[in-house]
């Protein structure tokens, strides 16, 4: 924050209106195993059902649920197969992007009883790690349930295959309960049984029955240079009645001819 200060004055103030727990990673809960700060699932969810948003309610409804039916059962056929013990995104973050790292970090035992505290050693900085309560000072370990570089050092040093360290919500077991839900089938209308409850109504719509204002851009410039340009004026004339002022929509007299 200090050096954001010195870079922009105005960020700096404008972060400061806000609880850090909402923006900033170091104060994030260590509850949902989750370290993102988007909105991208939100967004996902909206572009995917663009097409289906402007129909009538209850088939919107319907096609929705279609939807994430189609795609739980076309998710359950790709993981059927999988054998591995992480999810295949899980394990793939584990192998290219952690393991890789963790060769640069030197591993100390702390000589505890446990053999689970470790002090993490890279070039003068350190860190502490421990195993038991999984736990790094790194923050991400807490953050993310997945095994941070420095805990993965840890792990080889002792000979234990980092896998067994990952938390449970990022299993194959977990996604396996997750899917176990089935969505029931629904018949089409002609099979539902009739009801005495009020059939949902559409929303009123209301429109005015001119055409919206459009508010014109008044160019100064150009009023300085032509205080006494004559205005273009133009006036409906109805081809109901003939009449100025309005048009044959909202005309209330009698036609000049009846046929």
């Amino acid at each position: 924050m200090e050096k954001m200060k010195n870079i922009n004055q105005g960020a700096w103030e404008y972060l400061q209106r806000f609880d850090p727990a909402v923006w900033a990673k170091a104060y994030f809960i260590h509850g949902p195993k989750v370290n993102n700060i988007t909105n991208n699932m939100c967004e996902v969810w909206n572009a995917k059902i663009v097409e289906y948003r402007g129909r009538p309610i209850l088939t919107m409804i319907d096609d929705l649920r279609c939807y994430v039916m189609r795609k739980m059962s076309l998710h359950k056929k790709k993981l059927k197969n999988h054998t591995g013990k992480l999810a295949p995104v899980q394990h793939k973050r584990l192998e290219e992007f952690i393991k890789p790292k963790a060769s640069k970090w030197r591993a100390i035992w702390t000589g505890d009883s446990d053999r689970v505290l470790f002090e993490i050693h890279r070039q003068g900085h350190k860190v502490g790690v421990n195993l038991a309560q999984r736990t790094c000072t790194c923050n991400v370990w807490q953050l993310t349930g997945m095994p941070c570089r420095h805990a993965v050092a840890a792990m080889y040093k002792i000979g234990v295959n980092p896998e067994d360290f990952v938390h449970t919500w990022l299993t194959m077991d977990s996604i396996r309960a997750t899917y176990a839900h089935t969505m029931k089938p629904v018949n089409s209308e002609e099979y539902w049984e009739p009801t005495d409850a009020p059939r949902p109504l559409p929303p009123p719509i209301k429109r005015p029955a001119h055409r919206p204002k459009v508010k014109r851009r008044i160019d100064p410039v150009e009023t300085e240079i032509n205080p006494n340009k004559a205005k273009k004026t133009f006036e409906v004339t109805c081809n109901k009645c003939g009449q100025k002022g309005h048009y044959y929509k909202t005309c209330t007299n009698p036609a000049m001819d009846p046929n």
